[in-house]
């Protein structure tokens, strides 16, 4: 397939994805969704159903070749990780600090989850969310490791109580144990758990499109910063991601996985961090909101670059 080929099919994929963000967003300004009903939706998801999902994915008879493709995931997804925190300290290093940290986290942490997942799903199946999910569970590690001492600074506190009883690491633990047993779960179980892991996608977008709602898109437009930011989380960290892991021989469903993972806007959970650690709250508002609506350009372009080679 040829490049605008790839790119046509990743972004219809894409388009779906913000069909379901406008859900959220007419939601918002209707005022059928209140800040309340996104919070609660935001738990469910938290909470139920993207465990569901990652067990469902990992549901499966072990596979020698799909263990080995595991540690690979892993390995280079920390690895992705670890270079993007070299290369937030090296470039925001000055300013002022409740900016600078804000901007880090942005930097480093993408939207795996909500974002990286459904369109793992979209353009490779099952066998996407598998090591989509081996990505969403070193998100986890990383961003409550990490993630807490960029963010809280002189504050931070790791928790490893928190970091362990985590909802993605138990559904990872668990989902593990079943993949590495090759245990089948009952019928009506596994049933349950498929369909609560369906209502991923929609709710998760509905609640960035909630938020894109209540943000100041034409505020984020006038900030300098924003572009930054959004130019290396968007474009440069995915490319660099791409021609490493091309040069270490890396192809197939484990390249597009990790491309995804690596290209997706800005995490949620930036904005979280942020309110949480008293920092530039409204900045992260700007970052997560205008790297979602580029991301639809940015993420078609580079995932269908990815599926040339």
């Amino acid at each position: 397939m040829t490049f605008l080929n790839n790119f046509y099919t990743v972004f219809i994929q894409v388009l779906i994805l913000f069909v379901f963000m406008g859900f959220g967003f007419i939601g918002e300004k209707r005022r059928f969704i209140t800040e309340e009903g996104s919070k609660v939706m935001s738990d469910i998801l938290l909470n139920f159903v993207t465990p569901c999902l990652i067990i469902n994915s990992l549901n499966i008879s072990f596979d020698k070749t799909k263990f080995r493709g595991i540690i690979i995931c892993v390995v280079a997804y920390l690895s992705i990780q670890i270079v993007c925190a070299v290369i937030a300290t090296l470039v925001f290093r000055g300013g002022e600090e409740k900016s600078r940290l804000v901007m880090r986290f942005a930097l480093v942490f993408s939207n795996v989850g909500y974002m990286g997942i459904p369109l793992q799903k979209a353009v490779l199946g099952n066998e996407g969310v598998f090591y989509g999910s081996v990505c969403v569970a070193m998100f986890n590690v990383f961003v409550w490791t990490y993630g807490i001492i960029c963010m809280g600074g002189k504050n931070s506190q790791m928790s490893l109580r928190k970091l362990i009883l985590n909802p993605g690491i138990i559904a990872v633990t668990i989902g593990f144990i079943l993949f590495i047993f090759s245990v089948k779960l009952p019928t009506p179980i596994s049933s349950a758990i498929s369909g609560m892991a369906a209502l991923n996608t929609p709710i998760a977008m509905m609640v960035i499109g909630f938020n894109l709602a209540r943000s100041n898109i034409l505020s984020a437009l006038k900030d300098k910063r924003v572009y930054l930011v959004s130019a290396l989380r968007l474009i440069l960290v995915p490319l660099t991601a791409l021609f490493v892991l091309l040069a270490l021989g890396l192809r197939g469903t484990i390249l597009i996985s990790l491309i995804i993972a690596a290209s997706a806007p800005v995490a949620a959970v930036t904005t979280v961090f942020s309110v949480k650690y008293e920092r530039d709250t409204e900045l992260s508002v700007k970052l997560v909101a205008f790297s979602t609506l580029l991301s639809i350009l940015t993420m078609s372009a580079i995932v269908a670059l990815a599926q040339l080679f």
